[in-house]
């Protein structure tokens, strides 16, 4: 493949991503985007959030998981 259809199915990809996890407060966004194995960059430019601020809620996130068991 190009790296402009790359660049075009990774756009695609993006976009329906978000119009499927639009209806989902925040965490339960992250939470998804994480099992699906993406990265704090990516999820921070998905979310508005910043890759720090990712991060620090993903160890958050982590820790109320383990509280609960």
């Amino acid at each position: 493949m190009s790296d402009d259809a790359d660049l075009s199915l990774e756009t695609t990809m993006r976009a329906l991503l978000l119009a499927a996890l639009s209806d989902l407060d925040l965490d339960s966004q992250m939470e998804i985007l994480v099992k699906a194995g993406v990265g704090n960059t990516e999820i921070a430019k998905m979310t508005g959030l910043t890759a720090k601020a990712v991060g620090v809620r993903k160890v958050r996130m982590n820790k109320k998981k383990k509280g609960a068991k």
